[in-house]
Order: C-alpha cells, then sequence, then structure tokens
C-alpha cells in the first residue's frame, strides 16, 4: 500500500477537520509511550535530518488544499515526532503561503530545548506541546524517552519555548491509570504548569489502542478532579463526536487507508474526517479488513480500524 505524507482530512477532537501533514517515517520518535496510538517506538532518536524530502511534501500539501479546500486547520503531526524533521521551518513558511487556515503543530515538546526547533515553529499559529510527567521515574516509566532526554530538559525547554513564542500554546497532559494520575504526580505538574504558562492545558486519557495492552484510561471522575488541581487553564478534551452530514459518495479505499494508516480509527473517526456518514463507511471498512487491507482492534468496549503492521497490541 502507498501512504501518502499528506492524509485526511481527518476528525479531531480540538481542530475540527484537520488536514494531517506527516513529517517523520513510522515511527521514529524520541519517546516511546506506553499509551501511543501510532504504536510502539522501533526508531528512537534525537537526530534533527530531513527524513521526508520537503518538496515532495510540499507537493502532497499543494494538491491536498486544493482537494480541501474547506478544511478547519493544517496539523503537522503523523507517524512520529514531527520536530525531528530539519526541513519544518522551511514546510511551515511555505504552508503559510498556500493557506489562511491555521497552522498546528502537535509536538511531545522534547526537542524545544534546541534553539533551531523554536526557532522553525515561530511560523505556527497554535503549537500543542506534551507534558505527561515532571518527576524522572514517572517520565522513564509512563515515555520512555531516549536515553539522553530528562525531564528536567524539557521542562525547561517548554518555559523557554514559551517565552519566546507569539502564538498560542496548548499544553496536553495524557493521564493513564495507576502511572501519572496520583495527587503527587498531579501537583508537580501544577508547580510546572505554573511556570510554563501555557494558554490551556489541554486534559486526557487513553481513548484508542495504546501501545501497551495494560496502559488503561482514567475515569472521567478521576479527570474532573485532576482538572481542578491543575487550575483554570485546564480543560478535559471531550472525545469526538459524529457529525450530523448527509449521506455523501463512497470514499476510495486509497481515501480510507490514508485516514487509518497513523492510528487506529472507528467508523464514526473515519466518516467524520471524510465528511460522509459512517454508514456509507462502516460496509467499505469491513470489507478493507475482509481482504486483509485493515484489521479490527478492540478497546474499551469499542471497535477500531487499524493496519495488520500497526505497532501496538491490545488485550
Amino acid at each position: 500500500m502507498s501512504v501518502r505524507t499528506v492524509f485526511g482530512p481527518v476528525p479531531s477532537r480540538r481542530f475540527g477537520r484537520s488536514l494531517g501533514v506527516d513529517v517523520i517515517p513510522r515511527k521514529l520518535c524520541t519517546l516511546d509511550c506506553v499509551y501511543c496510538e501510532v504504536g510502539r517506538t522501533d526508531k528512537r532518536g534525537l537526530a534533527r535530518r530531513e527524513y521526508i524530502p520537503t518538496d515532495i511534501i510540499l507537493k502532497e500539501l499543494r494538491a491536498a488544499l486544493a482537494a480541501h479546500p474547506g478544511v478547519d486547520c493544517v496539523t503537522f503531526s503523523g507517524s512520529g515526532e514531527p520536530t525531528l524533521h530539519a526541513g519544518l521551518g522551511d514546510l511551515l513558511r511555505a504552508a503559510r503561503q498556500m493557506t489562511s487556515a491555521p497552522l498546528v503543530v502537535l509536538t511531545n515538546g522534547t526537542l524545544l530545548w534546541k534553539e533551531d526547533v523554536r526557532k522553525d515553529l515561530t511560523t505556527a499559529d497554535i503549537v500543542c506541546p506534551s507534558l505527561d510527567a515532571v518527576s524522572e521515574d514517572v517520565f522513564r516509566r509512563i515515555d520512555r524517552p531516549h536515553p539522553r532526554l530528562t525531564a528536567v530538559q524539557v521542562i525547561e525547554g517548554l518555559v523557554e519555548f514559551r517565552r519566546q513564542f507569539q502564538g498560542k500554546m496548548w499544553l496536553e497532559v495524557l493521564f493513564v491509570l495507576g502511572m501519572n494520575d496520583h495527587d503527587e504526580e498531579v501537583w508537580l505538574l501544577r508547580q510546572a504548569i505554573d511556570r510554563i504558562a501555557p494558554d490551556k492545558v489541554q486534559i486526557n486519557t487513553v481513548v484508542r489502542p495504546p501501545a501497551e495492552p495494560w496502559a488503561h484510561p482514567v475515569s472521567h471522575e478521576r479527570l474532573e478532579q485532576i482538572r481542578t488541581m491543575l487550575g483554570p487553564r485546564a480543560e478535559i478534551i471531550s472525545p469526538t463526536r459524529e457529525r450530523s452530514c448527509a449521506p455523501a459518495h463512497l470514499p476510495s479505499d486509497q481515501e480510507m487507508l490514508d485516514v487509518v494508516a497513523r492510528r487506529p480509527m472507528s467508523a464514526v473517526d473515519v466518516a467524520a474526517g471524510l465528511g460522509v456518514d459512517s454508514a456509507t463507511v462502516a460496509s467499505a471498512l469491513d470489507a478493507l479488513v475482509a481482504s486483509g487491507r485493515l484489521r479490527i482492534v478492540e478497546f474499551e468496549g469499542n471497535r477500531y480500524y487499524a493496519l495488520p503492521e500497526a505497532g501496538f497490541a491490545v488485550n
């Protein structure tokens, strides 16, 4: 199967219909988070390179924007850590000339201590870094970072980035049951958040099949308690809800495969991203399962579609 670097639009709980730009090969990352919905990291590194030629990405982005002029945003994320791409700044500047839609970067925030990374992100409208833990032992258990990364280093990078960045910074904290959801760690996170001073703190938990089968979500009641502890900037991210839309043309197999290629998705997720009703795509997704091009994964009582080779495991 040929997987393109630009995919979607896909439904985003935070941004609406998002056109995704995947600048990193699967799955090159600085972390190997136990909850990652992309799967386990098999290529962990810190070196910034042009892993995918910038001109190829821009050619695909230009064509995708022409085909989907009404997207709510363009999101740079995908199959790994996007700030590892040495051409990210060039990509953002070129994208700004192509569209007035907000440019969003989803990053784990682990390279913001690098001056060149902070400079590359200047053109973005919204940068969404992550911070899952402050204490070193919890950081290493939940995020499984590259050996040369420390929690202190990550936090200092976030503080410096917020000081310099003129756009919006939305910090995401993802809680995994029994790992970083205890009061002591939450209070440490509150102290770090007060130093970083993001515009928003977006609280999340495991909502799709994770890299590790024992990474379970925190209850909504506990998330509400954590939200109160983290202060007035904090909000809980609501799951995607199916949009009301009239039946439309059946998406092509390639369109559906492109949407599912980065992370497991439900029929509702796929339908919302492609602008059709879920009944229109469910049978087509099942046909892709029957042909061996997708597989079904059950997680927390929900049904998701994933690539057969996706690097995660669930009970």
